[in-house]
């Protein structure tokens, strides 16, 4: 049984992995599914594009027709097409009278049934569409870019999620140990009271009171495990890996903001929903040259070669061709003006949505920065608050074993302890998420191992 219970525990730990922060954006961004999802609405876009390029070649087609019919219109066409109409067709033999002009000729109008075989090649090629196909084309060309610019986008908003989410399991780390310290402190504390209580120098309650303190820090061990249990299965949700049991350090990114002009430079260059907007800019100023286009004649062709008959055949004296060359020109349509103007002003709104953009990117750094400057001041205190909390903790309990304070105020300087420790804790989340939050705006790929370098 032993060895069993040996090897249960050496198969979990080999099972079991503790990742740093690249570890589980690397696995999230290769597992993602909607990141794959994203890079088939590329491949997508560029079968668009590959589908003008097939129009503009033109289409093929072998067609084959088989009917029968007693329809005297069909039956006399379908004789004419395969070279068999002859002039008892018109009823010639009930003709015996020139002056009877009204005589309906029963074979022209009662044909028996017939069937009617064709076989045809056809080929259809747009010769001119007023520059239509190759507008589209152009479009599509953006359409598979903004996908690009799209994937990077969700790449990069995964990337901040990943990262909010690893360094939460690392804050709830964090609260374990903390609580596993004040556990032994609190027990170190009852211990304390223990003796004391046998040696007749302070009351049970002390005991007492120490022993329900070390209950409800016991309680908070409990929650903040719970808490990093979470934590982790979140982050194995996110990377599709059920090994991941543990997490290392807090993640920070790190970049140079001395200069804040440069950072909006940096975001207005970096940033995709920029990229994005500009490529509908671009899209909507091609889709006035679109409209344009109906001003134009089209030009077609149609090359058709077949055989007509009753029966399958390729007899050359069944054989017929077409060649035929259209043109359509609009002589009047007064919507092309209106589907003209429509295009413009759809283009005016996407250089005013670009602007405004530009506007909230400012706005949005201003507010990282003063967030990320908050947050600093606050963790520069909060470390100061833990070190005089230490302090303070450690000369009450002196203090206690001396008989100079009562249990309740050793207790209420713990509690101060653990509170400030807690909010040290958090406020290093904080700052992390700030210095994320200005990487997000300016546009930083977390994925890139070189996104710190160069700045």
């Amino acid at each position: 049984m032993n060895k069993l219970y040996l090897c249960l525990l050496i198969g979990s730990l080999s099972f079991s992995k503790s990742v740093d922060f690249q570890e589980v954006l690397d696995l999230t961004l290769n597992n993602n599914k909607d990141l794959q999802n994203t890079k088939l609405d590329i491949e997508l876009s560029k079968l668009n594009s590959q589908k003008i390029d097939a129009v503009n070649f033109g289409k093929l087609s072998f067609i084959n027709e088989t009917s029968r019919t007693n329809h005297a219109g069909y039956v006399f066409n379908s004789k004419l097409s395969s070279r068999e109409a002859s002039f008892n067709d018109f009823g010639a033999l009930q003709y015996n009278n020139p002056s009877k002009v009204n005589i309906e000729p029963t074979n022209l109008n009662y044909p028996k049934a017939r069937t009617n075989i064709t076989n045809k090649i056809t080929y259809d090629l747009p010769l001119f569409t007023g520059f239509k196909l190759q507008k589209q084309k152009e479009i599509l060309k953006l359409q598979q870019k903004a996908n690009e610019v799209k994937y990077n986008l969700n790449k990069k908003e995964l990337a901040f999620e990943v990262l909010k989410a690893y360094n939460n399991a690392v804050v709830a780390k964090e609260f374990i140990q903390a609580a596993q310290k004040a556990k032994e402190a609190i027990s170190y504390v009852v211990k304390s009271a223990s003796a004391f209580h046998d040696e007749g120098l302070v009351t049970k309650i002390d005991v007492k009171q120490a022993k329900v303190y070390k209950l409800n820090t016991n309680s908070k061990l409990i929650e903040a495990k719970s808490n990093f249990a979470l934590a982790l299965a979140y982050l194995r949700f996110l990377t599709s890996n059920d090994s991941i049991s543990n997490v290392k350090n807090l993640k920070y990114i790190s970049y140079n903001i001395s200069n804040k002009k440069r950072l909006y430079k940096k975001a207005l260059e970096n940033r995709d929903e920029l990229k994005m907007q500009n490529i509908q800019k671009q899209a909507m100023k091609k889709n006035i040259d679109i409209t344009k286009s109906s001003y134009y004649p089209t030009v077609y062709s149609h090359l058709e070669y077949g055989f007509n008959d009753d029966k399958f055949t390729l007899d050359e004296n069944k054989d017929y061709y077409t060649a035929m060359i259209g043109l359509n020109y609009d002589l009047f349509d007064n919507t092309r003006s209106i589907e003209k103007q429509k295009s413009k002003i759809a283009y005016q709104k996407s250089v005013l949505n670009y602007e405004k953009l530009k506007d909230a990117v400012k706005l949005q750094l201003e507010k990282a920065l003063l967030d990320l400057k908050s947050k600093e001041k606050i963790l520069k205190e909060k470390y100061e608050a833990k070190k005089l909390a230490q302090e303070v903790f450690d000369q009450s309990n002196l203090m206690y074993k001396n008989q100079l304070i009562a249990m309740t105020n050793l207790l209420e300087q713990e509690a101060n302890l653990r509170k400030n420790e807690a909010e040290l804790i958090v406020a290093k989340y904080q700052k992390s998420l700030a210095l994320a939050k200005i990487a997000t705006v300016l546009g930083i790929d977390f994925s890139d191992t070189n996104y710190n370098k160069g700045n």
